[in-house]
Order: structure tokens, then sequence, then C-alpha cells
């Protein structure tokens, strides 16, 4: 019982981080089959590009990359959070702002593929200008958790003793 004790004790249920690192996996779980319906459409042959408005059709391959752009945002915000609470680090400016670009672009995203609200009917009116905007807006959100992650990243020699630490037959 004594490394049960150990593990609630370094995981401090109090730490706002760490329930936002759960909400962040959940999101992203979620997310993996709004991505799929997004990307997954009809074979070419199969498509009936008569039907949809000339902007949309521009804009729909560009839902694809928006889509993929979504997922590395998401394990990017969970690697920063992970570094935060592997290392009692404080969260900087770069990584909150990513991390509010991902959630605009990702709330975006998820209410155009779920067509709640109507959004997609607004999305598609804007041809392909609102998806090259979202997919610049997710693309910046990356990259900004990107460096900020590679500011408070562990070195490889913590992670692995680390490792060695909550796995103690590991040599």
């Amino acid at each position: 019982m004594s490394s049960l004790d150990d593990l609630r004790n370094k995981l401090n249920l109090d730490d706002h981080t760490l329930w936002l690192f759960i909400g962040v996996a959940v999101a992203a779980l979620f997310t993996i089959q709004a991505i799929e319906s997004a990307i997954e459409t009809a074979w070419p042959h199969e498509r009936r590009p008569a039907g949809i408005v000339p902007g949309a059709r521009r804009a729909q391959p560009v839902w694809g990359i928006v889509a993929l752009l979504v997922l590395p945002g998401a394990i990017l915000a969970l690697m920063n959070l992970g570094a935060i609470l592997w290392n009692d680090a404080e969260s900087n400016r770069t990584m909150t702002i990513g991390g509010v670009l991902l959630i605009v672009g990702w709330a975006v995203f998820m209410l155009s593929s779920m067509n709640w609200l109507g959004v997609r009917n607004a999305m598609r009116e804007t041809g392909a200008i609102g998806p090259i905007a979202l997919a610049i807006l997710l693309l910046v959100a990356d990259l900004m958790l990107l460096a900020a992650f590679i500011d408070i990243a562990p070195s490889l020699q913590e992670v692995i003793d680390g490792i060695k630490n909550l796995i103690p037959f590991l040599d």
C-alpha cells in the first residue's frame, strides 16, 4: 500500500493542471471520431460535386488539413501539461496563447463537424477562406505549443530515471 499512497501524494488531486490534463485527454478521444468523419468521405467516383456549392467544393480538401492539425495540437497540449506535472513547472505565455488558439480552432472545428448551432452553414458560406483561416490558426497554435514544450521538456535522462523509479524491475 505504500506505493499507492506515494502515487496519491504525487498526483495531488487538488492540482488544476492534472484535471486540465484529464480534460484534454478526454476531449482528444472524442475529437478522434469527428476527425475521422471530416477526413473520411466517399470514393472520388462516388462523389456528387454538382450538389455542393462551388465554394464548398474548394473547401472540402482544406477540411482534411484542418482535421489533421487538431490532433497534433491536442497531443502537444498533453505533452506540455505532462511536462508541467512532471517538473512542477509553471506555464509560460507561449503555452497559454497556443492553448487558447487551439481551443478556439478546436471549438470551431467541432461545431462545424457536428453542425451545432448552424456553424457548418456559416463556414460553408465563407468558401475556402474559412477553413484556410482555421488551418492557419491551428498551425500557429501547434507551433506555439511545440515551442513551449521544447522550452520546458525534461531531458531524456530525467525521463529514463523517472520511469526506472516508477517501474523498479527495469535496469
